[in-house]
Parts: structure tokens; sequence; C-alpha cells
């Protein structure tokens, strides 16, 4: 019984990964798509003022359904993750291809680039989750458009949000030891990365 399970689930992992890579293609060309053509119709000088805002719609449409799976289950699922971030570089793309601007395009990847391996560097002391780091590439794709310092920011208020409900776990574990004291930080990140970057937008 347990060869044919092994023979069942080894083809099903072997597939996972192509699938997943399937997946960030089409977030990819879907993010450039709507980019293109929310933005192309409008005057230029429009474009980058709603194109940004769209960006921000597009993070939160995928983003706060995967926080609200992360509260459930403590787990941020490959699924999610990785086809956000491919969405809001193919959406950051087509911006740059309608506005010109270049340079944003650049910045948030190199940015998203520092504050994943930020985050990983965190996650060595244990206070970041796997997910969580793989979370952080499309944070840092959406917020380092904006400015090289803004995925830190949102690295901060999320710890900051989280405070009371690491307070009340903390007091749990105190008076139940054993008991699950894991906290889905995903929510938070999620909530920090949206409001640090409406105000970027609004400011």
């Amino acid at each position: 019984m347990t060869t044919e399970h092994t023979r069942t689930v080894e083809p099903q992992q072997r597939s996972a990964a192509p699938r997943l890579l399937w997946w960030c293609l089409g977030a990819l060309v879907a993010g450039f798509g709507l980019s293109a053509a929310l933005t192309a119709p409008l005057a230029v000088e429009s474009r980058l003022a709603v194109g940004e805002w769209g960006a921000i719609a597009v993070f939160a449409v995928v983003a706060v359904p995967l926080a609200v799976v992360d509260g459930r289950t403590r787990r941020l699922p490959n699924a999610g993750t990785f086809p956000l971030a491919a969405a809001l570089l193919g959406y950051w793309a087509g911006l740059s291809t309608t506005t010109g601007q270049w340079q944003l395009l650049v910045q948030a990847v190199l940015t998203a680039a520092g504050i994943f391996a930020v985050a990983a560097a965190i996650a060595l002391i244990g206070t970041l989750a796997a997910g969580d780091i793989k979370l952080f590439l499309a944070i840092g794709l959406l917020t380092g458009w904006f400015s090289w310092l803004l995925p830190v920011y949102a690295l901060v208020v999320g710890y900051v949000l989280a405070v009371p409900h690491a307070g009340v776990l903390l007091a749990r574990r105190r008076r139940t030891p054993g008991a699950d004291t894991h906290l889905p930080f995903g929510p938070y990140l999620v909530a920090a990365a949206l409001l640090v970057t409406v105000t970027a937008a609004i400011l």
C-alpha cells in the first residue's frame, strides 16, 4: 500500500511546479494586458495615477482572500503568492509601456528583491514563515513602485498591527502551555501593504 501511495503522490509533486509556472506566466500576461487596456485609452497625463490605483486594486483582489486563507489555515499557498507577484510584475510592465516610466519598474523589481532578502533573513530568527517571505515578492513589487523605502514601512507597520494579537497569543500560552499560538502574519502584512500604498498614492 505504501508503494502505491508513493507512486500516486510523486507524479502529483512533479506536476505541481510546471502547473504553478504556467499560472505565473498566465498571471504575468494578464497583468500586462489589464494595465495596457486600462491606461492606453486615457489621456497621457492621467495614465500614471489611474494605473497605480489599478495596481492597488489588483493586489487587494488577490491578497485579501489570501490573508483570509492564512488566518483560517495558518498557510499562504504558493498558488496565490507567486501568481500575484507575477501579475503585479506584468501590470507594472504594462503601465511602463503606456507611460514610459521604466525607471519605476526597475525600482519596483530591485526593491522587491531587496525586501525578499530582508524577509528571508528575518525568517532565520523565526518571526516570519515561508509563506510570508513569498508574499513579500508581491508586497515589494507593489510598494517598491512608489518608493525604495515603502516596503520597509510595510514590514514595520505589519509588525505594529500584529502586536495586539501577539499579546493575546502570549497570554494564552502562559495560561495553557501547549496551546496553538502560531500567529498568522499574512493578514497584517496585507493590511500594512495596502495602508502604506494607499497613503503613498494619495500623497
